[in-house]
């Protein structure tokens, strides 16, 4: 199968990567879409936002506060490692005070710049009364809406905190976000990707999922591009095992950290071990609120900034967490830094100083009670066993087997697959299953779920790496993923993060051993010298032109025939 043929698929809560595996990087644009809402009455509004909201309750700020002086004070105690002239003398961090900041963002003056170009002229006249507006937006449509220009569109984003975006208003349903799905991806593949959806039927597509995936969305997932979208085959690729192709690597502990959610899996000869899945409900959005709430305890110039209705200012936003956060505990003081606000026909330079903020923001990731601010009951998923996703349309679904299976111990013979499918079944044979078996397996989730939650609070990054690593099976796995943590994700590209978390794991490490001896593993944490956000696409190119991918393809007649049965089996993960 040629490359130029094989359309490799990359959604995400914020973003979506797309392209043909023989591309050298996706297209990557925002994993949204806007329709225009009826002039009616009734009509229903919905908006999704940018960033996650923020909880503005007196304990949860109280909370935030706490914490943040606590992570401030163990930052200034930090004493670089590079000692200049009496070995015996330890330096401090120079720390401007934050009164000393907040006073000259207080008095930082905005300047008006002029509009060079006709572009930046005619990029936010925003629509005239002479003008249809568009029915449907897409990218950078979507983020040059005004505050008042997005009141006319319904905006959805399909995806959220790394699976199906349902909730209980307009456009909440799974139809509904498979439905925006597909305009989305019919949307690039023919502006970007030069594709028309009636060409389809010459293509194969490559769609990389979460690690810990629900087999129904699978399911729906696969009838997307086979039935609807009409790509001639396809396969699913978990992302985890799609990052170590990526990066080259028979087997990692990787660390994915997204815009809304941060998954954690051990990855050994492409196989991502079940037990150690975990995908926790934050990322670099909630960093990005975090930033933004410190910013504005130091007097933020930008008065008008509001992320929460003018998705403008939340792009601002998480440009300036791209651009000044970071981890180099040796860059301290008060910095001096500027940006531009181009808005209603006005272009605005800003000046501010920022100081340890820029440090706090990406510690949240490690002090997950600052990312309390973005809500407070934030969760752990663990992969379910297939025992607990029934799916009615799964003839060989353990649910089914056990409502179905025979007296006299059959049941237990057709769970270890000794008893065949084959002949009738009389109806008196039929037994049903003690409905106690089946509670007692659903609580298994939940114990493992709460492995990674501390006294009602998520568990940082790098102690979710370490319950990852230590559900492996065996000693010699162990010492493998911690030589080994690939980390990946497009908000983990802040300067210094890598070293930061090896440290923390091995600190987690030492605390479990006792004071006298040493960590029993050596802690290792990389990353490839590429966008971290594109690797897992990169790899799940790569794997699509090997040459064992032919028996990975799910043709549209083999799905259409046999249904969830061939992806049971063609699946190159454990169902």
């Amino acid at each position: 199968m040629q490359a130029q043929r094989i359309i490799i698929i990359h959604p995400g809560s914020l973003y979506l990567r797309i392209g043909r595996a023989s591309d050298l990087n996706p297209v990557t644009v925002l994993h949204a879409v806007a329709y225009l809402r009826r002039e009616n009455r009734n009509a229903q509004t919905y908006r999704d936002v940018l960033l996650p909201q923020v909880q503005n309750t007196t304990e949860i700020l109280t909370e935030f506060e706490e914490q943040r002086l606590q992570v401030s004070h163990s930052i200034q105690s930090y004493a670089p490692p590079q000692e200049s002239y009496e070995r015996n003398a330890k330096r401090l961090r120079v720390v401007t005070p934050p009164q000393q900041i907040a006073t000259f963002n207080r008095r930082s003056v905005p300047e008006d710049l002029p509009l060079s170009h006709e572009k930046d002229k005619n990029e936010f006249d925003g629509n005239k009364g002479d003008i249809t507006k568009p029915e449907i937006l897409f990218d950078e449509d979507i983020l040059l809406l005004h505050e008042n220009e997005a009141s006319n569109y319904n905006i959805h984003f399909p995806m959220k905190r790394g699976e199906f975006n349902v909730h209980k208003n307009v456009g909440g349903s799974t139809a509904a976000a498979l439905s925006n799905m597909e305009n989305i991806w019919l949307y690039v593949l023919k502006k970007h990707l030069n594709i028309n959806a009636n060409t389809l039927p010459q293509y194969s597509a490559v769609l990389v999922i979460s690690d810990v995936y629900n087999r129904s969305h699978l399911r729906e997932f696969t009838n997307l591009l086979l039935q609807r979208l009409r790509f001639r085959s396809c396969f699913l690729l978990q992302e985890h095992v799609a990052a170590t192709f990526g990066a080259g690597l028979s087997y990692a502990c990787v660390v994915d950290i997204g815009d809304q959610k941060s998954s954690i899996s051990c990855v050994e000869d492409g196989i991502s071990h079940p037990e150690t899945r975990v995908r926790l409900a934050y990322g670099g959005g909630d960093v990005t609120q975090v930033f933004f709430n410190l910013l504005r305890k130091c007097c933020f110039p930008y008065k008008e900034c509001n992320v929460e209705k003018d998705y403008a200012d939340a792009a601002l936003l998480m440009n300036l967490k791209e651009r000044y956060c970071h981890l180099t505990l040796d860059v301290c003081g008060a910095q001096e830094r500027c940006f531009e606000v181009k808005k209603f026909k006005k272009r605005t330079r800003y000046t501010l100083q920022i100081g340890d903020e820029c440090v706090v923001a990406p510690l949240s990731l490690f002090h997950t009670e600052l990312v309390n601010l973005t809500g407070k009951a934030k969760q752990a998923h663990v992969q379910l066993r297939s025992s607990q996703q029934a799916d009615s349309e799964d003839c060989f679904d353990a649910e089914y087997i056990r409502e179905t299976g025979r007296r006299n111990g059959g049941r237990d013979q057709l769970l270890e697959g000794t008893l065949p499918l084959t002949g009738e079944t009389a109806e008196d044979d039929l037994v049903v299953d003690d409905v106690v078996e089946r509670d007692s397996n659903l609580k298994t989730s939940d114990k493992d779920e709460l492995l990674y939650i501390n006294n009602g609070q998520i568990l940082p990054i790098d102690q979710a790496i370490v319950r990852s690593i230590e559900r492996c099976a065996t000693e010699e796995i162990k010492r493998k993923m911690y030589s080994c943590i690939l980390l990946v994700g497009g908000s983990s590209k802040f300067t210094g993060f890598a070293k930061w978390l090896e440290q923390r794991v091995m600190l987690q490490l030492s605390a479990t051993c006792s004071s006298s001896s040493t960590p029993a593993f050596e802690v290792n944490v990389f990353t490839k010298e590429m966008d971290a956000g594109m690797i897992a696409w990169k790899g799940a190119a790569i794997m699509s032109c090997l040459e064992s991918a032919p028996e990975l393809w799910i043709y549209a007649s083999e799905w259409e025939k046999y249904g969830l049965r061939i992806l049971r089996e063609k699946a190159p993960f454990i169902w």
